[in-house]
């Protein structure tokens, strides 16, 4: 296997987007031939290594409606004819809706497909991506599950008709330019949009407790989202304005990892956190709530926190649980910056291409 073509929506700021550039770069380093199509014009903001044969369509998607429907047709047309043109050994696709899309575009070829989902498995999708992934999904040459849950949720739904194999997304490497020395400070920090999936509120209102009980501890929170000016409101009306400072986004993502003692991940939804595993490589302790499948990257006491409960209460006792004892905050950081070396891009590539090539 020399030719690997991979289909990515993007290459704008995002988790699939993210993960599947890491991969091709990764490739390209080893000789490989990787080429690269994107299926909408952004402006990139994730960087491609120059052997990397880059693929963008000539037209774009619009906001209209009508020119909405047109576009999908030219997408499965594009597809098709991009990868007869490059004549790959393997297709990689990465995406809940690219996935069946690019199945349905290259029906009839004999190019092996290996797809992923890359959000929760028992998310509800309107029509009709889950009759087209009923379809379509048993003719791809693998599923890559990005964590057991999502794996044994597949094989409820597929049994044996679609192989499966556990692959964790790659943690990345950080720019260099950004690792500089900076002193960590009595400061917790979410790193996130603000969106339902996200529950931003519930650390917030959790902060409401903290702040009582360490008030000189603040909440640095990064990003921007549809909830971002209510979270504004929250906060002042909890009066946590001098707890609790909002960055918007942050381009030196490394320097807050470095200058935090905690974070927290309040999601309620994650198909793979890689917040997680990023701030973890950087030695900090982490707290996420249950409902996401934390099982393949924290275990809990060890090298992370698991709230059992979606609850404020519960969530502010296990900041105050890990602010309150020096020792425990360093030693959970520690196993932390260890276990998630099992992340490193250079295994998980060789993991996926082991999948592919079987």
């Amino acid at each position: 296997m020399k030719k690997i073509l991979i289909i990515a929506p993007s290459r704008k700021l995002g988790g699939i987007e993210r993960a599947l550039t890491v991969l091709a770069n990764e490739w390209a380093s080893r000789d490989l031939q990787v080429s690269f199509v994107s299926c909408l014009k952004h402006n990139p903001f994730y960087k491609l290594d120059s052997n990397i044969k880059l693929i963008e369509p000539t037209f774009e998607r619009s906001k209209g409606s009508t020119d909405k429907i047109l576009f999908y047709p030219r997408l499965l047309l594009f597809i098709r004819n991009e990868v007869k043109k490059n004549n790959p050994d393997r297709v990689l696709v990465f995406g809940d809706w690219f996935s069946p899309i690019t199945l349905l575009a290259l029906l009839g070829l004999k190019f092996p497909v290996y797809i992923s989902d890359r959000t929760i498995p028992n998310y509800t999708f309107k029509f009709p991506i889950p009759q087209l992934k009923k379809w379509l999904y048993p003719k791809s040459a693998g599923f890559i599950a990005q964590t057991q849950r999502s794996k044994e949720f597949k094989e409820k739904i597929f049994g044996k008709k679609l192989k499966i194999q556990v692959i964790p997304n790659a943690l990345p490497e950080f720019d260099k330019r950004q690792q500089i020395n900076v002193e960590q400070q009595n400061k917790i920090i979410y790193v996130g949009r603000f969106a339902w999936e996200k529950d931003p509120e519930i650390l917030i209102r959790a902060m409401d407790f903290v702040a009582k009980k360490n008030p000189n501890w603040v909440l640095e929170m990064a990003g921007t989202g549809p909830l971002l000016n209510p979270m504004k409101a929250l906060v002042k009306e909890l009066n946590l304005d001098s707890n609790v400072l909002f960055l918007g986004n942050v381009n030196q993502v490394a320097t807050l990892y470095q200058s935090a003692k905690i974070l927290v991940l309040p999601s309620v939804v994650e198909g793979f956190p890689n917040t997680l595993i990023e701030a973890m490589s950087f030695g900090l302790p982490c707290i996420c709530f249950n409902d996401i499948p934390y099982e393949d990257i924290i275990t809990p006491q060890m090298d992370g926190y698991v709230v059992s409960e979606r609850s404020a209460k519960l969530l502010a006792n296990a900041i105050n649980e890990i602010i309150g004892d020096d020792a425990l905050r360093e030693s959970i950081g520690k196993n932390a910056q260890v276990s998630v070396k099992r992340f490193s891009k250079e295994k998980i590539a060789q993991k996926l291409l082991e999948f592919m090539k079987s």
